[in-house]
């Protein structure tokens, strides 16, 4: 596979409850964690995992899926574990990293994604609240299982800093929303350097990494700016499909219904990509099945593409989307489509 993430997907679920809530872009509720059965025997997203599960980033090592959110209370970086795409799904008790590197706010972890190594250990990217810069940074440990325990890599983090080609003068940029690309012996990180506080456009890097995934090799370099997207461009996850690079993002507000997910297309990996004229999944174009799809991973397994994303839930009755346009408690559960290609547009099937 070229890229160092895969989806997976479920029709039943087990989870744990949770009664606290953590910071507003975690949007994480006390109403959380409601369980119960879904059926995934219909066309179109299935919602697989009806509690919180925000931000999904998922593995598949030997016959086992893994798939990693956004903090939980008590849970930096939980996960869940299924013997195949269809589930089902198991959140298990413990997070796989004790705690965030010492650069980091507890309790404010989000968008995870871990990748395996060539010599068959894991590493996991994380981003997170930094102490002293008050903003989004991105992380890196390791480990030598999938459940971790993940160690915090470093001092600080690996990523903190916006080049010039992603500032906005004197702003302060918000470092998210890693993602890994792996390419032979080649790994990058794609990722986020956004304005949202100042209503200033933001923008997705590109960054070369070295052989064990720890270290930045060269500059970053700007793939995709925000122009005419709702709000902000954030949550990159990059696939090859034939000779193209595709450039899976998010767009608008992460917390409304107007979130949703795009695309671009590119011949070389450092661009230009060419933005899709029409987004590949919104509330409107789901017949508001979904609520606000965003913050996706793909994944190729071998015969079928399947893309994962986040949606927000009814608070009361978790099994059916949120429907408010802003919903408060804001509960986003996991879903899953097949994904389908025309020529090198995605599409949903």
């Amino acid at each position: 596979m070229a890229s160092g993430a895969v989806a997976v997907a479920g029709a039943t679920v087990a989870w744990t409850a949770t009664d606290s809530s953590l910071a507003a872009h975690a949007g994480l509720s006390a109403r959380d964690g409601k369980g119960g059965n879904v059926a995934a025997d219909a066309a179109g997203p299935k919602l697989m995992i009806p509690s919180t599960f925000a931000d999904p980033g998922v593995l598949k090592v030997g016959a086992t899926y893994y798939a990693y959110a956004t903090n939980l209370p008590g849970k930096v970086v939980p996960v869940a574990t299924a013997p195949s795409m269809r589930g089902p799904w198991k959140i298990r008790p413990t997070g796989v990293m004790p705690k965030p590197g010492a650069w980091a706010k507890p309790g404010l972890t989000w968008g995870p994604e871990v990748v395996r190594r060539p010599d068959g250990t894991f590493v996991l990217y994380y981003t997170a609240s930094s102490k002293t810069r008050k903003t989004g940074c991105v992380g890196a440990a390791i480990a030598k299982s999938p459940l971790g325990p993940f160690r915090p890599v470093g001092s600080g983090p690996l990523v903190c800093d916006a080049p010039k080609a992603a500032s906005q003068g004197k702003l302060r940029g918000e470092i998210i929303g890693a993602g890994s690309y792996v390419e032979g012996k080649a790994r990058y990180l794609v990722y986020k350097v956004g304005y949202n506080a100042y209503s200033k456009p933001s923008f997705l890097l590109l960054q070369r990494l070295s052989a064990d995934g720890l270290h930045r090799v060269g500059a970053p370099k700007v793939i995709l700016k925000q122009t005419s997207e709702p709000y902000t461009t954030e949550a990159p996850f990059l696939v090859k499909h034939g000779s193209k690079y595709v450039l899976f993002y998010s767009a608008g507000f992460y917390g409304g219904d107007r979130y949703q997910t795009r695309f671009a297309v590119a011949s070389k990996i450092g661009g230009p990509y060419a933005k899709g004229a029409q987004p590949l999944m919104t509330t409107q174009s789901l017949g508001h099945r979904v609520n606000g799809p965003g913050s996706a991973s793909v994944l190729h397994d071998g015969s079928t593409w399947w893309i994962v994303f986040h949606g927000a839930l009814n608070s009361e009755h978790p099994t059916q989307p949120a429907p408010a346009p802003r919903p408060k408690p804001l509960m986003r559960g996991l879903y899953v489509a097949e994904l389908g290609w025309t020529g090198d547009r995605p599409t949903l099937r």
